[in-house]
């Protein structure tokens, strides 16, 4: 089987958002900085893009409507989204800017993972069907994380998968349902073995809980947490647990801050 590298870096950034978001129903009143990260698979005939990241700009123009006052979702008062690494320098450093990439493969469609998908205007977009369609029927609850709708109306060269999936030799999508109804697992084969980029948001904590959250749970263990912000508990539960299940210590967390310091997979 081919082998890649996975290259990223951090588009932008939410600062000190509430950890229990993540953690469902632990880690309350913790801040926690979000990495927006964008995923290059090194090495594939294509040049593919895992998620189109978030801006500062991005989040001002589409999400505030270019307003100056903060963001209030969902009960929380957002600091505003800042800038880490511009997509154009971001992809220079693989030698690509937003028109070469041929494709962009988004792990669901919440709006930290798509306000940059106009810029590569040369891609094929590949994304969940259910997902696809649960953006224009979702819940009035799940409302704070999708952008406004006339964003996904102007999305353009979509290309819809039913499921599990190889998309390319290596490269596999992983239906990953509970955060969203469609959010996909992008699994990528590499010389150290096969890595899974969660198709949810997710902190290192939801698939390695700490010791002291263990000692907390002797009565009733479970290993893993699930998303804080769900459509459904246990299928989040669920699908947070088969990766683990399946990859082990391969995991990587679309949300995780330790990964700002990481530039390739495997090191």
């Amino acid at each position: 089987m081919k082998e890649y590298t996975i290259r990223l870096f951090t588009n932008g950034m939410g600062p000190k958002r509430e950890k229990s978001r993540f953690t469902y129903l632990n880690f309350y009143g913790q801040p926690v900085d979000i990495p927006y990260i964008i995923w290059y698979v090194e090495g594939a005939e294509k040049k593919i893009i895992i998620d189109a990241g978030c801006s500062a700009e991005d989040f001002r123009e589409i999400m505030k409507g270019g307003s100056k006052e903060k963001l209030t979702r969902g009960g929380e008062t957002y600091v505003d989204v800042v800038d880490v690494t511009p997509l154009e320098v971001g992809l220079k450093k693989f030698d690509l800017t937003p028109e070469d990439v041929d494709v962009v493969i988004l792990t669901h469609l919440h709006f930290d993972h798509v306000l940059g998908i106009q810029k590569f205007k040369n891609a094929r977009v590949f994304v969940q069907e259910e997902e696809w369609k649960y953006v224009y029927n979702h819940h009035i609850l799940m409302d704070p994380g999708f952008a406004p709708m006339w964003f996904y109306d102007r999305m353009r060269n979509l290309e819809f998968v039913k499921g599990d999936a190889e998309l390319f030799p290596g490269i596999e999508v992983m239906l990953s349902p509970g955060h969203t109804l469609g959010g996909q697992s992008v699994v990528v084969n590499t010389k150290k073995g096969r890595y899974a980029i969660s198709g949810f948001c997710a902190v290192y904590h939801n698939f390695y809980p700490p010791e002291e959250f263990k000692k907390a749970m002797t009565r009733y263990p479970y290993p893993v947490i699930p998303s804080g912000i769900h459509i459904n508990s246990t299928m989040a539960y669920d699908s947070t647990l088969k990766l683990v299940q399946m990859f082990g210590e391969r995991v990587l967390p679309l949300h995780e801050q330790a990964l700002m310091k990481v530039d390739r997979i495997p090191e």
